[in-house]
């Protein structure tokens, strides 16, 4: 089986956001920075989290063998992390 890719780009000046792949601790994501996540094909949730109680919505992914998935991340207002799926648009940024 080929590993499936979650790839993660924190847009913008945020602080050091933790990934969150299914209830485990993934890394850690910073300023400008594109991590990816090798994962096994399948069912997975995705979420972030900063200092201990603040954390984004959970996203549910389903990944086929060899897919990558893109999303994209940062903060709201409040300081709350926002995560989503990225649009081509974000896709065209330069990080």
């Amino acid at each position: 089986m080929l590993p499936a890719g979650l790839l993660v780009r924190l847009l913008g000046l945020h602080w050091n956001f933790t990934v969150v792949l299914d209830d485990h601790p993934a890394g850690k994501i910073g300023n400008e920075q594109v991590r990816v996540f090798t994962v096994d094909p399948g069912e997975h949730r995705l979420h972030l989290r900063f200092v201990l109680l603040r954390r984004s919505r959970e996203l549910r992914v389903s990944l086929k063998e060899g897919e990558e998935r893109d999303f994209v991340c940062g903060a709201n207002g409040f300081g709350w992390p926002t995560l989503q799926e990225a649009s081509p648009g974000d896709l065209a940024s330069p990080n």
